[in-house]
């Protein structure tokens, strides 16, 4: 239609034509002149009827909110008088020669300056996005995805798709299925990740691939994850970690300074995955704010405080927080309130020069020598879990002191995870993912002793959120099958489920490695949002329903006759 956006206004000489297309945001009628406020993807801006024309006049007062209207009209500066400084285009307007109502919108659904329900939202997601800064947010993520691509390519890398369509391989994470009509009694897996394919890229001799890759895992929601999302999936061949490293940095320095003007700081920290317990109680610690965790343990030794005495004596510990100034009973109530339904207990001592404030027995911790001036939050116990929650601990208080700075981001690289935990089952499981190197050279130490093994993998972290994660990955086959079998896969079950895998892997596999960005999760914490609904057009809510469309539904009737079939063969020819 020949027209200008509303946010190049601003380039074009005043008393020039201009037209406009977009969305009426709001009418002011003062009789002998309308205002009617447009609004397009790029911004907003006046326009106006006077008395001299009126029939325009008349039409101008007929516009409601979010009609669809294109103006011509002539671009004016706006008198002295008249300017809106804090105002968005609020020196400029257009005099409007012409309207066309290209489609009148009926009354919307709900209040859009009002405060609706995430349901209303997203079941008029379109009406959503117009309104609030979910647009914004699109178009962040949108240079965001051009800036990863640009640097990527610059380093070499190619960019190639991988199937969604794929073979179910034990990786983590449960999947969705899909019975195949042609092939009764055999299913689809949606791809959790390219992973396998990604590394036969590097088989075939691709020393550099990356892709944008939607990845589908069947998991409870929460705010940082949804049932598809996308991840930016890189891997390199002839690599070790520190060109991971290196690359990613560079990565993360051009993204922010091209999407935020923000000078990211490099290198990054790096922390071992056991530092990162000992000292925050995460594998993705916050550090925009310092208040690490600290060993008490000594100083409850001689303690009269029986309860601490006890753990201490019986080789557990008592670690926790300090903070130099006093506090009141807020904290307390925002550390219990973090705690609930946790199973856990803390201890809170705040001492001042004439008060002392704790949720233990005050005569006898009064007592304690070492106590300083300051808040003490400890915690007793003798596992991870314990670190764990103290950690929770340590983000609630910040969020109450107000430690945590607006605008800035801190980096770090979590290294050296378990290779191998124990699962809800009591079965080991890898920590990162099965095709991930240990720290040996050798199927016997593989065996050997699987859970003091280390995984040569490595986390991102971006203001305790995990925003990537990657491994130098196993290239030998004997080693793969060794990881298979700590795993309790049988002969049987490696060649079933892998033997194509380990085929490839024994015809020329070159050392490589690799990582996944959280797409997602990069573009909520750029835009500044608390979820990753901001930042995905149409997302789906915590119990994976589409409010918008209503999917997940029934199948129709037809498809209930055709695939009815499918799915009773798939199910019996399952294991």
């Amino acid at each position: 239609m020949n027209r200008s956006y509303v946010g190049d206004l601003r380039s074009l000489p005043f008393n020039s034509p201009v037209r406009i297309c977009g969305w009426v945001q709001y009418v002011r009628d003062f009789g002998r002149v309308v205002f009617v406020v447009v609004k397009d993807r790029t911004g907003i801006v006046q326009t106006y009827v006077s008395q001299d024309d009126t029939a325009l006049l008349a039409e101008a007062k007929r516009l409601s909110p979010d009609d669809v209207i294109c103006v011509d009209g002539i671009l004016r500066e706006r008198p002295e008088d008249m300017k809106k400084p804090d105002v968005e285009n609020g020196d400029i307007e257009i005099e409007a020669k012409q309207i066309n109502v290209l489609n009148r919108c009926s009354p919307l659904p709900y209040d859009v300056n009002g405060d609706p329900s995430d349901i209303t939202r997203l079941k008029y997601r379109y009406i959503d996005i117009r309104h609030s800064g979910v647009l914004r947010n699109l178009q962040i993520r949108s240079r965001a995805s051009m800036a990863i691509r640009n640097y990527l390519a610059a380093h070499g890398f190619v960019e190639v798709e991988t199937p969604y369509l794929t073979k179910y391989t034990p990786g983590g994470a449960r999947n969705f299925v899909v019975p195949v009509r042609q092939q009764p009694g055999k299913f689809y897996a949606l791809a959790e990740s390219p992973q396998i394919f990604k590394q036969i890229l590097m088989i075939s001799g691709l020393d550099k691939y990356f892709q944008f890759a939607r990845c589908f895992r069947d998991e409870d929601l929460r705010a940082d994850r949804q049932p598809e999302f996308t991840q930016v999936d890189l891997e390199a061949s002839f690599i070790d970690e520190e060109y991971i490293y290196g690359l990613i940095e560079g990565l993360m320095k051009q993204l922010f300074m091209e999407v935020l003007g923000v000078e990211i700081v490099t290198p990054f920290p790096r922390l071992t995955y056991d530092e990162a317990m000992s000292l925050y109680g995460t594998d993705k610690p916050d550090l925009r704010f310092e208040l690490p965790i600290i060993d008490f343990s000594e100083n409850f030794k001689s303690s009269r405080f029986n309860a601490f005495k006890s753990v201490v004596e019986s080789e557990g510990f008592v670690k926790g927080l300090y903070w130099s100034e006093p506090l009141d009973r807020g904290a307390l109530k925002a550390l219990e309130q973090a705690s609930t339904g946790s199973g856990q207990k803390f201890l809170f001592i705040s001492k001042a020069e004439e008060s002392f404030l704790t949720n233990g027995p005050k005569s006898v911790l009064v007592e304690e020598s070492w106590l300083q001036l300051g808040t003490y939050v400890l915690v007793a116990g003798d596992s991870e879990r314990a670190l764990q929650f103290l950690g929770e601990l340590r983000l609630a208080l910040a969020k109450h002191i107000g430690l945590i700075p607006e605008g800035r981001y801190a980096f770090v690289w979590v290294t050296e995870r378990p290779m191998f935990e124990v699962g809800e089952d009591g079965n080991l499981q890898a920590a990162h993912h099965p095709f991930t190197m240990p720290n040996v050279t050798s199927p016997e130490e593989v065996l050997e002793n699987p859970l003091k093994l280390r995984a040569r993998a490595y986390d991102i972290v971006l203001n305790g959120v995990e925003v990537g994660g990657g491994s130098i990955r196993i290239h030998r086959p004997e080693i793969q099958e060794a990881v298979f079998r700590v795993l309790g896969l049988s002969d049987e079950e490696i060649e079933e489920r892998f033997g194509f895998f380990l085929n490839a892997l024994s015809l020329g596999a070159p050392p490589h490695g690799g990582i996944a960005l959280g797409f997602d999760r990069l573009a909520m914490i750029l835009a500044g949002a608390d979820s990753l609904r901001e930042v995905i057009a149409f997302p789906k809510t915590k119990s994976g329903l589409c409010p918008l469309t209503g999917a997940p539904s029934e199948l129709f009737r037809n498809q209930k006759e055709e695939l009815l079939p499918v799915f009773k063969a798939a199910m019996e020819g399952g294991e």
